[in-house]
């Protein structure tokens, strides 16, 4: 059930994300953005609190993704933990951007990206398997890099934006062939049977030194953090609170 409520909860981030390209000139949307955010991050914080302070867990399957496996999603500890962490980070972040989007020079760039930045936060501390994990991955990544562009005419915002890219684009690249030897390893792409299997010592070195560039590289560690004393600045400021508060930890 708790798994439920916080894919309801990223539905309609999707759901506002669509409705701030939809209605883009409509003078009220960039409230109605922010406080349908502001809403949404505030009840996932409930909810992974809830779950923190009753120990309780759940797991979902979705008949999306890879058609063998489907969308694995679940909630434990740990995950409600982080779920927590953006709960507070993303209420926070769009209670200010409800002032700051105010005086953005180009809001109409920044409104239907937030929501789907958050929406794939939210999925990637979701994710039960390789497939659903990658692609939560892709979402986040793809909208912070469109909102650290949000000024792109600005020549130091789009070398930025290109740094930022290509490291995320690598750090995909290896996280994906670390998933690839392990499903190759284990014949599952699901996360349990991944914890489950003992793959060969050269392959488990492999792995652990790819994840370790994978996620190493959206965490900034060095010396993989070129990326972000440029796309911090470039960066709205509660966009760039939410990549360094929130993104880099999960």
């Amino acid at each position: 059930m708790t798994t439920s409520l916080v894919l309801i909860a990223t539905a309609l981030l999707l759901a506002t994300a669509a409705l701030a390209v939809a209605r883009a000139g409509h003078k009220r949307i960039h409230d109605i953005v922010y406080g349908a955010c502001l809403a949404l991050m505030t009840a996932i914080l409930v909810i992974a609190l809830a779950a923190l302070l009753t120990g309780s867990g759940s797991a979902l399957v979705l008949p999306l993704g890879l058609p063998w496996i489907g969308a694995r999603f679940r909630i434990d500890a740990l995950a409600a933990f982080f779920l927590a962490l953006l709960g507070a980070g993303g209420a926070f972040a769009s209670l200010y951007g409800q002032g700051y989007g105010r005086h953005e020079a180009a809001p109409e760039r920044v409104l239907p990206f937030y929501p789907l930045f958050l929406a794939g936060m939210t999925l990637v501390l979701l994710a039960d398997d390789a497939f659903t994990f990658l692609l939560a991955w892709e979402v986040m990544s793809l909208a912070s890099w469109a909102l650290v562009l949000t000024q792109h005419r600005v020549a130091d915002n789009r070398r930025a934006g290109y740094v930022y890219l290509a490291m995320a684009s690598a750090g995909t690249v290896a996280l994906l062939l670390a998933f690839g030897l392990l499903a190759g390893a284990t014949g599952a792409y699901g996360f349990a049977e991944i914890r489950d299997a003992t793959p060969a010592p050269l392959t488990a070195t492999l792995v652990l030194l790819l994840a370790l560039f994978g996620a190493g590289s959206k965490a900034g560690l060095v010396p993989l953090h070129v990326w972000l004393p440029l796309a911090h600045p470039a960066a709205p400021s509660h966009v760039s609170a939410l990549m360094s508060g929130v993104m880099t930890k999960v």
